[in-house]
């Protein structure tokens, strides 16, 4: 897929929930666009506290729960990924962070988008490492 053809599809993710998609799509575009992340389709699914634990544990051998992830489909540019999204994760940490559910959304969307560009933070030293990187 070339530059500007990059797929958003999105899979059970607000189903009681009140707002356009169409902004997420603008938000995704840009976050890649302008962090050069090399994806040409982005999947975007939500998912409950559960089936992510499983990912978790499946994946990162990690038994806690977790609001987001991210799995690259392939490792060749313009490559497919998907987002995996706990609703319950994110109506918690808007209230915790007195955020709508719109921003919560958006801010794990964008750290999900930023580990496909390479930033870790499994570790405190990691997360020390990638606070340096920024512009």
């Amino acid at each position: 897929m070339g530059k500007n053809q990059l797929k958003i599809e999105f899979f059970d993710v607000f189903p009681d929930l009140d707002f356009s998609l169409k902004i997420f799509r603008s938000f995704v575009k840009t976050i890649c666009r302008h962090e050069h992340i090399p994806v040409g389709l982005v999947r975007i699914i939500g998912v409950n506290d559960e089936y992510l634990r499983t990912l978790h544990q499946k994946f990162l051998h990690d038994d806690r729960y977790s609001d987001v992830m991210v799995f690259p489909l392939d490792d060749e540019t313009n490559g497919e990924a998907e987002i995996y999204i706990s609703l319950e994760r994110a109506k918690a940490n808007a209230k915790t962070y007195r955020v709508t559910i719109q921003k919560e959304i958006a801010r794990l969307i964008c750290h999900a988008l930023l580990h496909l560009k390479g930033f870790e933070d499994h570790t405190e030293a990691r997360r020390k490492k990638n606070a340096g990187r920024g512009k």
